[in-house]
């Protein structure tokens, strides 16, 4: 990529605002009628990525399924194309700052997240993930859409108050894992040549990490460790090492939200609590319950936030 801003394809990319394991992430606009250009986000697929199969199906995979989202909690994708030997999408900007930055910055100030806040965050998520697990295709048969990387980091926060779930770039149904071939990360992690072990190991439902089948529940739990680390300031998981915070994630009893921040609401309290269950039958049942329950907490807490539910 040469200096910008460049043009790519029909977009004139403006400046470079992220890049992850696969992407890159630009600013940019498209003409949208004589004189006017409408604002949005470019990704594209990695040079050094989009040589290797792995890396294009999921890129692909992530097109397919973002472009039959359109939920008011869910980045809206507008377009995937090619330019060149280029894979990308373009989707909406969104004029705010990501979880993990307002989390930064909230406990770098010695402060946690308010408890009504972080309610109504992860309320504005479940109401995104309800709605990307229960979609169904043309056919009316259901996609079985699971997340598989909730995180902070993958959520952002408008400056209007809005919430949304970025990249579904992992998120499909898991394979059998008992009909797949192992190999071993260089942290000595097993995990599977599809790569069903991906996401954020701190923010992984137990099952994910030990590279089994997973269901939306793998994304109620990784909700829960979301709003356990606003409410408390701490993840709840911090391996010394990749491997030990891996088979911490797979083995290691939760602590009680309440052993760690007893002074919070025992309604939410035990909302948490039951997100985080390590067995996924204990968990609450989808993401619809985990919303229920969080507008339920709100309507008690704040009835002016209650009216934003």
């Amino acid at each position: 990529m040469g200096p910008l801003p460049q043009q790519f394809g029909r977009y004139t990319l403006h400046r470079k605002i992220g890049e992850g394991g696969m992407a890159e992430v630009y600013a940019a606009t498209v003409a949208v009628g004589e004189g006017l250009a409408k604002r949005l986000v470019v990704k594209k697929i990695r040079r050094d990525c989009a040589d290797q199969t792995e890396y294009a199906r999921m890129f692909v995979d992530e097109a397919k399924i973002a472009l039959g989202l359109n939920h008011a909690n869910i980045v809206q994708v507008f377009d995937f194309g090619q330019v060149d030997d280029d894979l990308y999408l373009a989707m909406e900007l969104v004029e705010g700052v990501d979880l993990m930055r307002l989390i930064h910055t909230v406990h770098g100030n010695g402060e946690r997240v308010p408890p009504v806040i972080a309610a109504y965050i992860a309320h504005q998520v479940s109401a995104g993930l309800a709605y990307a697990h229960h979609k169904r295709d043309d056919f009316g048969a259901p996609i079985g859409i699971v997340h598989r990387d909730i995180s902070p980091h993958n959520i952002m926060i408008s400056f209007a108050g809005t919430v949304k779930i970025l990249d579904f770039g992992i998120a499909r149904p898991a394979p059998d894992p008992g009909a797949l071939p192992r190999h071993r990360l260089p942290y000595g992690a097993d995990v599977l040549e599809d790569m069903t072990i991906q996401g954020k190991v701190a923010y992984m439902a137990p099952e994910q990490a030990m590279g089994r089948r997973v269901d939306p529940r793998a994304d109620i739990y990784a909700l829960g460790v979301v709003l356990y680390e606003m409410l408390t300031g701490t993840l709840v998981f911090r391996g010394k090492s990749p491997t030990a915070l891996i088979e911490e994630v797979r083995s290691t009893p939760l602590p009680a939200v309440a052993s760690v921040a007893p002074e919070l609401p025992e309604p939410l309290l035990a909302v948490v609590d039951r997100a985080l269950a390590r067995d996924p039958e204990a968990r609450w049942e989808s993401a619809r319950a985990l919303q229920s329950a969080l507008a339920t907490y709100l309507h008690r807490a704040d009835p002016v936030v209650d009216d934003e539910v």
